[in-house]
């Protein structure tokens, strides 16, 4: 029986991977990660690992790995559908009796009960109970007009308010778990957001996929719906639905609800804002879809200061022009507004810096000119920066500037200085990616007459971890990397596994292939990832390891130089050199 995509995704969601092995053997918490003895083989020192952030296990001793399912399928001996029904009791879960049906249904009817849950808090809101929500946004100087534009709401200090009422209109318990409304604790299930102005999350077809919700009290000041089936807050933007619909093609980005609400009601209906955590490479490849440049407006203290430094790179690395917006007087747009009006803010949005520019002057801040101490300082940080820049006339445009602005240093010497920037970078990055590929040979004991062909596959093997990690590059690596450039057919499986689940947009982590691969392969895949926990892969190593097996796969075999003329084997030859 085929399984609905959204049951098995829930099937994952109640399965922590980690409270699941640590049923069957002790692990013991390593940093980031849990180990054990492995089960599955005797050993005396702990290789088999535990990792939270893929819900994958590892064993670096017998290269077994996987997913939850895959861990009860090896431990109890079971097949697939059998270890499915095991996890689904062990969550209070029913098996699906229908294939694509259920799967559908349920997602709808997750999506109506998240409609049902706005119109719940949006009433609340204008209740007696709500006299405290309604106060507090009166405050922040929202309009009647624009709680109602944003579907702003409340939910109220109860614990099972919000859940009683969906279940009086005839929604089940699991249905309401599964769309993060409500959670369970020792003596049953409770709402999930309680005492909280709560902001409505939707996507850009008009779907309401999430809820954010203020505290009014004690408590996490901003609390977002968990990821579920329909939701994940690093691959969603908060209005992004009101600013594709505007004509401008630049985006306002900002951290919190507030401040996006703040800016539509002043007049700036193309303000959007993350969901609790840092911008994405997700997140700023959906907004390529609908700007061609960013205005950051993040919060002035040191921790937005940061944040902006961090999406500059992420960023620019989507081919977005950045400008940083400057403002004093106040923490955040909101409270600009607020203080100043309208007005004066479009005229710092008008005479916002560029990203380059913004970095240079922060530098200057941090390396006073004064001295030559200083200024080789300062110079240094500004080739770092130079370096950055997307075209050569921005780069000879802003090295000018710098140039102009410190005494006896020429532009031409601070643009060789830059190229030495680029090309020391581009060195390290090759000996990165050069590193990584030697060091997974020497964990698998790969002999050095077999380096060549290990190379060509631990780099579709790295190629395979970048997707998994940057699913939105699927588009750029698909258009170069065909079946036949594959050296290792299990990679080519993966990799075949991975593509159809991102493009069905039914990829939510390494459950969405255990039915699509063998045992062998969901092992690779977890040791890849094991591999790459700690890496941070970008377009350009995409290029790079696209650029190795594509070398790879345009060498020809034996057989193909016996049958080819002398003058086409010169021409390779030739081309080589």
């Amino acid at each position: 029986m085929a399984l609905p995509r959204i049951f098995l995704d829930e099937v994952h969601v109640r399965n922590d991977i980690v409270e699941l092995i640590s049923s069957y053997i002790e692990l013991k918490r390593h940093g980031r990660v849990h180990k054990a003895l492995c089960p599955f083989h005797n050993e005396k020192t702990a290789s088999f690992t535990v990792f939270a952030d893929t819900q994958s296990f590892y064993c670096f001793g017998c290269n077994v790995g996987g997913d939850v399912i895959a861990f009860v399928m090896k431990q109890d001996n079971l097949e697939y559908i059998e270890a499915v029904r095991l996890l689904a009791a062990r969550a209070g879960m029913a098996m699906p009796e229908e294939t694509g049906d259920d799967g559908s249904r349920l997602r709808m009817r997750i999506l109506e009960a998240n409609k049902r849950a706005a119109q719940f808090y949006f009433d609340a809101l204008n209740s007696e109970g709500g006299r405290e929500a309604r106060a507090y946004l009166r405050r922040r100087g929202m309009k009647d007009s624009t709680v109602r534009k944003f579907g702003i709401g409340y939910a109220p200090n109860e614990w099972n308010a919000l859940r009683d009422h969906l279940l009086s209109a005839g929604f089940k318990s699991s249905e309401l778990k599964s769309a993060g409304l409500t959670s369970e604790g020792k003596r049953g299930s409770y709402d999930a957001f309680r005492g909280r102005v709560m902001f409505p999350i939707i996507d850009v077809r008009g779907n309401i996929i999430a809820f954010g919700g203020r505290a009014l009290g004690d408590g996490p000041k901003y609390l977002n719906t968990q990821d579920t089936g329909i939701f994940a807050k690093s691959r969603n933007l908060f209005a992004l639905n009101f600013a594709k619909n505007t004509r401008e093609r630049t985006i306002i980005l900002c951290e919190g609800y507030m401040d996006v609400v703040a800016l539509h009601q002043a007049g700036f209906p193309n303000s959007v804002a993350t969901l609790g955590t840092s911008l994405t490479a997700a997140q700023a490849r959906m907004l390529v879809n609908y700007a061609d440049e960013v205005v950051l407006s993040y919060d002035t203290d040191e921790a937005g200061q940061r944040a902006t430094r961090r999406a500059i790179d992420i960023l620019k690395e989507v081919g977005l022009r950045v400008r940083v917006l400057n403002y004093e007087g106040a923490k955040d747009p909101d409270e600009y507004i607020r203080k100043y009006g309208s007005e004066r803010f479009r005229l710092q949005l008008n005479e916002s810096s560029d990203s380059i520019e913004y970095e240079l002057a922060k530098a200057k801040l941090r390396y006073p000119t004064d001295t030559d101490a200083g200024r080789v300082r300062y110079l240094t940080e500004a080739a770092s920066i130079l370096a950055r820049c997307q075209t050569p006339t921005e780069r000879d445009l802003y090295a000018g500037r710098v140039a102009e602005d410190i005494p006896h240093v020429t532009k031409q010497a601070l643009l060789e200085q830059v190229s030495n920037v680029s090309r020391r970078r581009q060195r390290t990055r090759e000996r990165e990616n050069e590193r990584k590929l030697i060091d997974i040979s020497s964990r698998l004991n790969v002999l050095p007459s077999n380096r060549d062909k290990f190379g060509v596959a631990s780099a579709e093997k790295q190629l395979l971890a970048l997707l998994f990690k940057n699913p939105d590059l699927l588009r750029i690596v698909d258009e170069r990397i065909k079946g036949d450039d594959f050296y290792s057919k299990d990679a080519l499986q993966v990799y075949e596994a991975l593509r159809e689940s991102i493009e069905s947009d039914s990829f939510a982590g390494v459950g969405s292939l255990t039915e699509l691969l063998s045992a062998p392969q969901m092992s690779m895949l977890a040791g890849i990832l094991a591999n790459n926990e700690t890496v941070n892969f970008t377009k350009a190593d995409a290029d790079y390891y696209i650029q190795k097996i594509r070398a790879a796969a345009d060498r020809p075999d034996k057989e193909s130089l016996v049958q080819m003329a002398p003058e086409e084997i010169n021409k390779i030859i030739a081309g080589r050199r």
